[in-house]
């Protein structure tokens, strides 16, 4: 899926959606992703919005994990850079996962929508 499509079908009719940033260690099983779709679950009110959830994968291993999960996912590109293995904070590649997240967010406000974010560390 596009990344319009993908910003498009997780919209509310306010253009609003939330993404959640998700890499390999936040999408095992039994994780900090089974957690958040859980809470939404067992929330008062709360399970319409996983409708509007974007998971934004930086790897494959999550991209994989999302996508039988039957929610909105989206695997982003970083040119050059595997984020399968852990990146060591602040160093070169963990420095252009930022940078390119950081430009997604900005395309995403750029087209017009609203978002709450959250991202895994």
């Amino acid at each position: 899926m596009d990344e319009t499509a993908a910003i498009k079908g997780a919209s509310m009719s306010n253009r609003t959606l939330i993404i959640a940033v998700i890499k390999r260690a936040y999408g095992e099983e039994k994780a900090m992703l089974d957690i958040l779709i859980e809470r939404f679950r067992l929330g008062e009110n709360t399970e319409f919005l996983l409708g509007h959830l974007l998971l934004v994968a930086v790897d494959q291993t999550s991209f994989d994990r999302c996508n039988p999960l039957r929610l909105h996912c989206y695997k982003l590109v970083t040119d050059m850079v595997d984020f399968t293995l852990e990146k060591l904070y602040m160093l070169g590649d963990f420095i252009k996962m930022m940078w390119r997240r950081t430009i997604f967010l900005a395309d995403v406000l750029r087209r017009g929508y609203n978002f709450i974010f959250t991202v895994s560390q």
